[in-house]
């Protein structure tokens, strides 16, 4: 590995893990960064003015959008399911970021051992998924023709241009050193009609997210925001035109939460409703027979893929894979889990990273949420847990599969670009460390500088999954209207979840959302405009840590 590529790419690790882990916390969605990483490293490269093939400098690309993508689905992994301990117990939360050399050390640790987990089972995964079944793996596609693509400086100078954008219109409404800024960071319209319900932020950030995800994604967030004012106030209201009461006015933001913890459970129980039908069917087809030819076939394949692996890399991933289960164990162990929920955790992370990897790989989009979700309900039904362990155990996952994740994406980069597959391993090994060692550090900072559960850091996935927990202390009466209407939301086809954050976001974040979402429909060609507004992404996702520095050290 050659330094400046090594360096790029240690760089562009803590650059992912930062802008991610900030955007996932602060928006509730985890944009791809490899494109945007691909364009930066091309940039640079060829800044260089060294003279090189073309294939020799898309494969350092490859490499370096390899290490970085570890910094983003990490950060993408954490910003998801760290949170939910602050909405089960802030005291906790809390007491923990007092100590910072503790919490970057202890996200230090969960990082490397899930981290190098999840490395293990995609090595072992990777020759089935990507030689023999040959998945599509849509954003390997994308990536790799980013990187081929001859429109990759005029990409890249679209890009930068987003960034500087954005820097200008964030410096404009926040100011720096004396500079004490010209913009409001919230503009209200017609105050005196609809006063402070009508807001539009000043954000790049925002109208870059609705733009990179489109009107489908942000179309349920304004049903949530609109039901606010068509649903949940007339819902509390209902004893003033109905000639009976069901339950007595609430404080709007006690309804909601109540009402929202519906929406979750709704979700969840009708995204497990296709599993009884399928073990029903395998249950009827069952039989002895059957039974000891698929144990054969499993025999077989585990003899194939694992132990055939182990020779070809120097028989060191079974050793790998037992030292890295082993290290897991005392981590959970540490906290305080019990043998058996060890093993229960263990078994079910490494069966649901193979099937998140799958589906991943399928159709490009890394599903954190609901298999977390899967891993979580039976262990709190079947073991006594806490809050900490209930956080933990889903950050666990969420890392774990999200880096066998990447590094199957990355693999099938590699096999596009021609490069050997023990490269891309060694630049995924290198991204996991440099995140490890840098992310705990960018989470301190955004979690003591911003309130958890502000707009500033809204945390609706980690929201979500503590309302789904506390569900059984809500007036089920309103929980039970919160799950009709999530019915009723699935049987329209639009998400109960992306309506929940419409409900419970502020009205200028959902339509800072909507306005990008908005542009985006009219822009003729979007993929030519992606990289100026993945530019603007990043842009205030930097200078808001750029900030914060900037307190820490010109106070």
């Amino acid at each position: 590995m050659q330094i400046f590529t090594i360096l790029l790419s240690a760089f562009l690790t803590a650059f992912s893990a930062a802008i991610i882990s900030y955007i996932s916390i602060a928006t509730m969605v985890g944009p791809w960064i490899a494109p945007l990483l691909v364009l930066f490293s091309s940039f640079l490269l060829r800044f260089r003015k060294i003279p090189e093939k073309t294939s020799k400098i898309n494969e350092k690309i490859a490499l370096i959008q390899t290490a970085g993508s570890v910094g983003g689905i990490i950060g993408m992994g954490i910003g998801f399911s760290l949170p939910t301990l602050y909405f089960l117990d802030p005291l906790i939360f809390n007491n923990w970021l007092s100590s910072p050399i503790t919490f970057c050390l202890f996200i230090t640790i969960i990082c490397i051992i899930s981290g190098s987990l999840g490395i293990l089972l995609a090595k072992i995964f990777s020759d089935k998924f990507i030689k023999k079944e040959q998945l599509s793996f849509p954003v390997s596609q994308l990536i790799y023709k980013t990187i081929v693509s001859q429109s990759q400086e005029k990409q890249a100078k679209n890009m930068f241009f987003g960034f500087f954008i954005s820097w200008i219109i964030c410096f404009l409404r926040d100011g720096a050193f004396r500079f004490h800024g010209l913009l409001l960071r919230i503009y209200y319209i017609f105050p005196r009609i609809f006063g402070t319900e009508f807001a539009i932020a000043t954000s790049p950030m925002l109208w870059a997210i609705g733009f990179i995800v489109g009107t489908k994604i942000v179309f349920p967030l304004l049903v949530g925001m609109l039901s606010k004012y068509f649903i949940i106030y007339p819902l509390n209201n209902h004893a003033s035109f109905l000639p009976f009461s069901i339950f007595n006015p609430l404080k709007i933001q006690d309804l909601i939460t109540a009402f929202c913890s519906g929406l979750v459970i709704s979700e969840l129980i009708l995204g497990l409703s296709k599993y009884p039908i399928i073990l029903y069917k395998h249950i009827k087809s069952f039989s002895l027979i059957t039974f000891f030819n698929k144990y054969k076939n499993l025999k077989n394949i585990l003899h194939e893929k694992f132990l055939n692996q182990t020779k070809k890399d120097n028989n060191l991933i079974g050793i790998q894979v037992i030292i890295a289960i082993l290290f897991c164990s005392i981590f959970l162990y540490y906290l305080k889990f019990n043998f058996l929920a060890i093993a229960f955790l263990l078994i079910t992370t490494m069966i649901f990273t193979y099937q998140l990897s799958y589906l991943s790989g399928k159709i490009g989009l890394v599903t954190f949420g609901r298999f977390a979700t899967f891993i979580m309900i039976p262990m709190m039904l079947l073991f006594k847990l806490d809050f900490i362990q209930i956080t933990f155990l889903c950050v666990f996952f969420n890392i774990c599969a999200g880096a066998a994740s990447d590094l199957l994406f990355d693999y099938k980069v590699g096999e596009l670009c021609n490069i050997d597959f023990k490269k891309i391993l060694q630049y995924q090994w290198l991204g996991l460390v440099i995140t490890s060692l840098s992310i705990g550090f960018f989470l301190w900072l955004l979690f003591t500088t911003f309130q958890v559960g502000s707009p500033d850091l809204f945390a609706q996935r980690g929201k979500s999954r503590a309302l789904l927990i506390m569900s059984l202390n809500f007036d089920w009466v309103i929980v039970l209207f919160g799950f009709f209407y999530g019915v009723i939301l699935k049987r329209l086809k639009i998400s109960p979840t992306m309506v929940f954050g419409g409900l419970l976001m502020p009205n200028n974040l959902t339509i800072g959302l909507i306005i990008g979402a908005v542009i985006s429909k009219f822009t003729k060609n979007k993929e030519n405009a992606s990289p100026f507004w993945s530019g603007i992404f990043a842009g205030e996702s930097m200078w808001i840590m750029f900030s914060i520095l900037l307190k820490i050290f010109f106070r």
